[in-house]
């Protein structure tokens, strides 16, 4: 009861304000005047916004727990680790659920003004619709550059030093910069060795030339230092020609440090543009096409802007529902054009990774697709 009175008084001084400005004072339409107005349209964007991440937050971390726990019991995490862990998660679950509470925040604040029908004093003081929503569009700008600064800097730097207690990764294979294929068993990360290591070289047509087999490498003086190698030359069909040469050390020049077959290992989301973009130059010096890797590189950097897009989404159809219904239909209208939205964004990214659209168009077009359909809509209900 009390929350409806305050809802009420609320919506009445609005009213009272904007009939002052449109009818007794008009020479007070200033930038002062829009300012107040700004301040209330934004308090009643940010404060669901803000308990929504609260939300998402916490609910993410307690699914994740649960999924995680028997590996947890089984690896004895401290107290403490399991707390830096998840510190470290929070770059990452703000990338991810971000833009479904940026639309849901975006749907309530225009669907409750136009239900407490605050917005209709605010249209006959002349304020339309671009003016009522600018700070809201404004924020979803340096939402979508917050957002990308944190993926690009947070996200590779404090997320993913947790995702293993033990440096210790398996199966590791790398493209070389110099037509070399590299396939290590085990990679010790934090001593910079490999255990039985494959590397094929191949020529300018990608047929394989060579073969060097490793039984252990280490980076020395930066340098890999190999053990027992052998070096065996092939022809056009696969077969070994002549004698294999045999090493007990042996350094190899190789481009390759540790660090790119660390990041070889990494999933894109977390790596930041320039890794990934890295990986590409050696993906193509190694005359593949790194069409998969140059669509994700797309949408590594589009991806952020997905923010400011659903913002805008959210509030060409928070205008379209003129308020009807409650939180539960504005719960459903949120959860069907996000899903809408990553389900048009996954097709567009699978026709783009498959070669059918160019990586850049795969990456925006969904972006622009639903900028349009928000144009359609206001247009429909302005």
């Amino acid at each position: 009861m009390r929350d409806k009175f305050r809802l009420r008084a609320s919506s009445f001084r609005l009213q009272a304000f904007c009939f002052l400005t449109c009818n007794l004072w008009p020479e007070t339409r200033s930038k002062f005047t829009m300012l107040i107005l700004h301040r209330y349209i934004l308090k009643r964007f940010l404060l669901p916004l803000f308990y929504c991440l609260l939300l998402f937050i916490f609910l993410y971390i307690i699914v994740d727990l649960f999924d995680n726990l028997d590996e947890i019991i089984k690896q004895k995490w401290t107290l403490l680790f399991l707390l830096k862990y998840y510190l470290n998660y929070i770059p990452l679950i703000l990338t991810r659920t971000t833009p479904i509470a940026a639309l849901l925040a975006s749907l309530h604040c225009l669907g409750s003004l136009e239900k407490t029908n605050e917005i209709i004093p605010i249209k006959a003081a002349g304020i339309n619709f671009v003016k009522t929503t600018a700070p809201i569009l404004l924020l979803g700008i340096i939402i979508s550059l917050g957002i990308f600064i944190i993926s690009e800097r947070l996200v590779p730097l404090t997320f993913n030093p947790f995702s293993r207690k033990e440096k210790i990764l398996h199966n590791v294979t790398l493209y070389g910069s110099k037509n070399q294929i590299f396939y290590i068993k085990e990679y010790d990360a934090q001593k910079n060795t490999a255990k039985d290591i494959i590397i094929f070289v191949q020529d300018k047509n990608r047929h394989i030339r060579q073969r060097i087999i490793a039984q252990k490498a280490e980076w020395l003086n930066n340098k890999w230092n190999f053990s027992n190698v052998i070096i065996s030359k092939l022809n056009s069909l696969g077969k070994i020609v002549g004698e294999p040469l045999k090493y007990e050390q042996k350094i190899i020049d190789i481009e390759e440090k540790p660090t790119d077959f660390l990041n070889s290992a990494k999933r894109v989301e977390f790596m930041n543009s320039r890794e990934l973009k890295k990986m590409i130059k050696r993906l193509s010096s190694a005359n593949y096409r790194p069409q998969k890797e140059l669509v994700d590189w797309h949408y590594k950097i589009s991806f952020p802007w997905i923010n400011l897009v659903i913002i805008f989404l959210g509030l060409s159809f928070g205008m379209a529902t003129k308020g009807r219904g409650g939180l539960f239909a504005r719960i459903g209208i949120c959860l069907f054009l996000g899903l809408v939205y990553y389900g048009f964004m996954s097709i567009s990214l699978a026709l783009g990774k498959g070669g059918i659209l160019p990586p850049l168009i795969s990456a925006w077009f969904p972006h622009f697709l639903f900028i349009v359909v928000s144009l359609m809509v206001l247009k429909r209900n302005l």
